[in-house]
């Protein structure tokens, strides 16, 4: 069996489960190269909590490079700017052209700051370190001088889950700072209604929702496009105009530059459309996993919405992509794992209580999908963290 070299593009969920899935099962017969534009990981999860100074960057990130290196993984720190699928190439800034026999794409999004003016310029963001560190000097400026809080979800969006648990930990954080009187909260979202996640829903979390909206006199916008971001509100498709002084919008995510630059990898939005191997249905040795695949939504809606592809899919695509590499150098049968049918797990955290979230499929119909509310969610959510954290610096995945 001649050796093979197999990239990895990414090294965050899907890059770094991928890459040492791969050093797990072929050893030291094949060549593993990681390509990234960091070499730090970041447990974006975590991000909910930092703008209000619960966590640091040491607390949720770290090195990728010394856990690659004693694992015998070549780890390349550049700006991949292109693929070139018919040459079997990776096209980056300062290493020129990298030849590859398989291609793993986990490269996550591109977050879109520009589809709705005034976007960029006037909210805030926790999709990413840089952009939750402003967030943070936002927050702090705001307990100086508070004022109505908008949180939203726009139109396209996908990641409904953070966008719920930065609502709920901003509630919790204005109760605790005594401004809940000076510091109403809107809650504005894409969705037809709460909880309805991008996925349809799930079990009774639409009720549950619905009641901690009223519990926490939390005011919503269902079925809502943003039309414009202002410097002191927000105004929704339709007119309504919704003060605000301290706004945080999910916005929608697109496919990277490097694989929008990438004629016949993806579809007009940039993410690549995979069979159930996760495999290009055009350029069979070309695998991807996490945001950066397309998932069609299950129903459409009246304003669109996104499916979100977090943490658990993201690694489950990337281990099915790197058995399927796996099974072709073997030459064996590949495996089928379509998102639809995956298990569904998540711990939505509501800074002293929250939600567990466990079901036998991804998307309806479900036999099984259970709803645990309570104080203990938001310990389950701390204790994954760690847990989560300590496996992946110890390179288990």
């Amino acid at each position: 069996m001649s050796r093979k070299r197999i990239v990895v593009a990414g090294t965050n969920f899907a890059g770094y489960t991928a890459a040492l899935e791969l050093k797990e099962l072929v050893g030291d017969n094949h060549d593993i190269v990681v390509v990234a534009n960091t070499h730090t990981f970041l447990f974006f999860p975590s991000l909910i909590w930092y703008p209000f100074g619960l966590r640091e960057e040491r607390d949720i990130t770290f090195d990728v490079r010394p856990i690659y290196e004693a694992h015998g993984i070549q780890f390349i720190e550049d700006q991949i700017e292109r693929f070139d699928p018919p040459a079997n190439q990776v096209l980056t800034a300062a290493h020129g052209a990298m030849s590859y026999d398989y291609l793993v794409i986990g490269t996550g999004p591109k977050v879109d700051y520009d589809y709705i003016p005034g976007l960029r310029q006037f909210s805030h963001s926790i999709v990413g370190l840089g952009p939750a560190q402003k967030t943070r000097e936002a927050w702090n400026r705001f307990k100086v001088h508070p004022g109505p809080v908008i949180v939203a979800s726009a139109q396209g969006a996908a990641c409904f889950g953070a966008a719920y648990e930065f609502l709920f930990n901003v509630r919790y954080q204005v109760a605790r700072h005594g401004l809940a009187d000076v510091a109403p909260i809107t809650y504005v979202t894409a969705e037809p209604f709460a909880a309805h996640f991008g996925i349809g829903g799930f079990g009774n979390a639409q009720k549950m929702c619905e009641w901690m909206f009223r519990h926490y006199d939390i005011d919503t916008r269902m079925n809502a496009a943003i039309e414009e971001v202002l410097p002191d509100g927000v105004r929704l498709v339709g007119g309504e105009v919704l003060p605000s002084a301290f706004t945080m919008v999910m916005p929608r995510f697109l496919g990277v530059d490097a694989v929008r630059n990438t004629p016949g990898l993806a579809n007009a939005n940039g993410f690549i459309e995979v069979a159930d191997t996760y495999q290009h249905p055009a350029f069979p040795n070309i695998f991807a996993a996490g945001v950066a695949v397309h998932v069609k939504p299950p129903a459409a809606t009246a304003v669109p919405c996104g499916v979100p592809k977090t943490g658990w899919p993201t690694e489950q695509m990337a281990k099915t992509a790197v058995k399927n590499i796996v099974a072709s150098i073997n030459g064996a049968p590949l495996v089928a794992a379509k998102f639809d049918d995956m298990a569904a797990y998540c711990i939505m955290d509501a800074g002293n209580m929250g939600m567990i979230i466990a079901g036998d499929h991804m998307l309806s119909p479900r036999e099984h999908e259970f709803i645990i509310p309570g104080p203990e969610a938001h310990w389950a959510k701390l204790a994954f963290e760690k847990y989560f954290l300590w496996t992946r610096r110890h390179a288990h995945v």
